[in-house]
């Protein structure tokens, strides 16, 4: 679900990355989400902030105009699932 996108830093043509993670706060605010941690470290991936939200997560690439995106997570148990699907994430793994 799309919550908004990120706008340019003030002093030119790109979003710095502390500029996008109070964007990123701003727009979880306004959408009734509540952040439950603190963004991904930087050295991960630097062209991408995410931070877990209750219920999800929230990710944006580090870029103007870039959809800041909240992904809902669903939390089933090993029980809860057909064999068919449990053989899928076992051949993963």
């Amino acid at each position: 679900m799309n919550i908004g996108t990120l706008s340019q830093s003030l002093n030119g043509n790109w979003v710095t990355f502390n500029e996008a993670k109070k964007q990123i706060r701003a727009l979880c605010r306004k959408a009734g989400l509540k952040p439950v941690g603190f963004f991904r470290p930087r050295r991960e991936n630097r062209g991408e902030l995410l931070i877990h939200v209750d219920g999800g997560t929230v990710s944006a690439r580090r870029k103007v105009n870039a959809s800041v995106v909240f992904n809902k997570v669903v939390a089933k148990a090993a029980s809860e699932l057909d064999a068919e699907t449990l053989a899928a994430i076992l051949a993963q793994g």
